[in-house]
């Protein structure tokens, strides 16, 4: 029995006079449509007949004088008339909800079983989950395209079938290194931020494992070559010879502290007392009074000039300059054939401190780096090359099957898989350190595929950010001339209320720079973008990718 028999002010209203139901009763079946799956959560099913199909929005009939207008999710093929069962997805805004038709919907579809047929398929429950997949992605199942992807299929046996054919609408190439990157931006275990530390961490951790199991000279080696690109060619040339010394002060002997350098210590790093000058010094390095303090008797046990400890207590030296330097004292010790030991300063909790900061200072931007022109591109340069050369010293210092060898392919796999989307979207991902904090941010360009803006010649964007303090926060930008319109998507009335006592600042830059803005706070659930991968997968193949003149992002 069809379910438009039980109305009796359902579709037969929505038949009369024209096919457009009197509208207090449509509101009235409406209101009991959505109080009816009211109490349904995500990923449960409601079944109804279709009423109305226009596009992607359909109007269904659940139940007596029960009505449900929705979005469906992907491209499949649906008549009105048609009883089918639905997974809830989510709320898709007002009273619409987001549907995606189940599977025992399509494995009778007509349209499923003659593809296959004329492809000379079978068909299995694998063959008509591919056949649908690829029509929600809305691409062609003629024979050669079913052909490919069952090819795919058979090559990628423990690959997600949703993951390939993705990849393969895309145009993107089905690796192994893609198919993890794809599944990881889906499950947003994506952050370049986080894999950033990742690697700082699994250093420290390698370091260890090296000279715990007697290849502490290799260790030393392998930081030795992490110090080099990290200080720079220029700031090594200018340490070459420095053996024993800073700058062309001698060494001196013995490790205890003179008199300056222990006043200086007790100036600016008794605990409870630090000036201005001392916490900046101590924040900027990444450590607390007490570290510093051991960090510098360490220095001076492997034999690191006192000048050298001098120099980085008065904030004098840079880290990336120091570790230049560290990086001449091992290299000569090592062409002198003394067996001066470095491993106790290079593998203790506070040197790795410190190192981790630095990475985090040259593989990170801050908010008014990101301002900057091309500073984004030369970030992405600077890691590609430094990622190199670490994943070289590692290989050459047998530690190419360790914690830091996986860190780092993971992240050079990661840029990879994002330079590809790159030349298909305007999108990337912004490793950002924030106040002394890590965010990860991700900028999406909306583009049509042979014009820039829209036809009304608004250009939009997404800026999504996962904040420690925040949490996710999304933030929809779109532009006309001169008018900027932001909407803010947070998790909760504080951060909303701290976004917006503070959007002056935003609008004076706005301002500053030529533009006008309004802007509207929203709390996430109530409705919001979907994430920024989730957008991206809506789009078509072959989108151009949006100069960087066309969007001021500076501001």
């Amino acid at each position: 029995m069809r379910l438009s028999s039980l109305f009796t002010q359902g579709s037969q209203l929505h038949t009369e006079n024209g096919g457009k139901e009197l509208p207090a009763a449509l509101e009235r079946n409406l209101n009991n449509g959505l109080r009816e799956i009211a109490g349904k959560t995500q990923g449960q099913s409601v079944t109804g007949e279709v009423i109305e199909k226009n596009g992607s929005d359909i109007l269904l009939a659940i139940g007596k004088d029960q009505l449900l207008r929705a979005r469906l999710d992907g491209n499949i093929s649906i008549e009105p008339g048609q009883l089918m069962t639905f997974a809830i997805l989510k709320n898709a805004g007002g009273s619409k909800v987001l549907l995606s038709p189940l599977f025992a919907n399509t494995a009778n579809d007509p349209n499923i079983s003659r593809a296959l047929q004329m492809a000379g398929l079978p068909e299995t429950a694998a063959t008509v989950k591919m056949v649908q997949i690829m029509m929600q992605e809305g691409m062609s199942i003629d024979k050669n395209s079913l052909a490919q992807m069952m090819r795919l299929m058979g090559q990628n046996p423990q690959a997600g079938l949703e993951t390939l054919v993705q990849l393969n609408r895309l145009g993107l190439p089905v690796t192994e290194n893609n198919i993890f990157q794809m599944e990881a931006y889906k499950n947003l275990e994506h952050q370049m931020t986080e894999g950033l530390r990742d690697i700082a961490d699994a250093l420290g951790e390698t370091f260890t494992q090296m000279v715990s199991s007697g290849n502490a000279e290799e260790g030393v080696a392998l930081y030795r070559e992490i110090f080099t690109f990290l200080a720079g060619e220029a700031d090594m040339e200018s340490a070459s010879g420095v053996t024993g010394g800073a700058q062309g002060v001698p060494a001196q002997e013995g490790t205890a502290l003179k008199p300056d350098i222990s006043e200086l210590f007790s100036e600016i790093l008794s605990e409870g007392k630090e000036t201005a000058f001392g916490r900046e010094l101590l924040e900027s390095l990444g450590l607390s009074g007490k570290e510093f303090s051991s960090l510098a008797d360490q220095m001076l046990k492997a034999g690191v000039p006192k000048e050298l400890v001098r120099q980085l207590a008065s904030g004098e030296l840079p880290v990336k300059e120091l570790l230049g330097r560290l990086g001449s004292l091992i290299r000569d010790s090592e062409l002198a054939g003394e067996s001066r030991d470095f491993a106790p300063l290079l593998g203790g909790k506070e040197f790795h401190a410190l190192l981790k900061n630095e990475m985090s200072k040259q593989w990170m931007l801050t908010p008014e780096e990101v301002a900057g022109e091309k500073k984004v591109e030369e970030l992405y340069q600077r890691l590609n090359g430094q990622l190199g050369r670490l994943s070289r010293a590692l290989e050459q210092n047998s530690a190419s099957d360790t914690p830091a060898a996986k860190a780092v392919s993971n992240m050079s796999g990661s840029i990879d898989f994002m330079n590809q989307l790159n030349q298909l979207f305007t999108y990337v991902q912004l490793p950002l350190k924030m106040q002394g904090k890590d965010a990860n941010g991700e900028l999406y360009v909306y583009t049509n595929k042979k014009n820039l803006a829209k036809k009304d010649g608004e250009v939009s964007a997404l800026l999504h950010l996962d904040m420690e303090s925040l949490g996710s926060v999304d933030v929809h930008v779109a532009l006309r001339d001169s008018k900027v319109s932001t909407k803010f998507y947070l998790r909760d009335d504080s951060a909303l209320d701290l976004i917006a006592s503070h959007i002056d600042l935003l609008n004076e830059r706005l301002n500053k720079r030529g533009y006008s803005m309004s802007a509207s706070f929203v709390k996430k659930g109530e409705e919001g973008p979907e994430t920024v991968m989730e957008e991206i997968l809506k789009q078509g193949k072959n989108i151009s990718v949006l100069s960087g003149n066309s969007f001021d992002a500076r501001a």
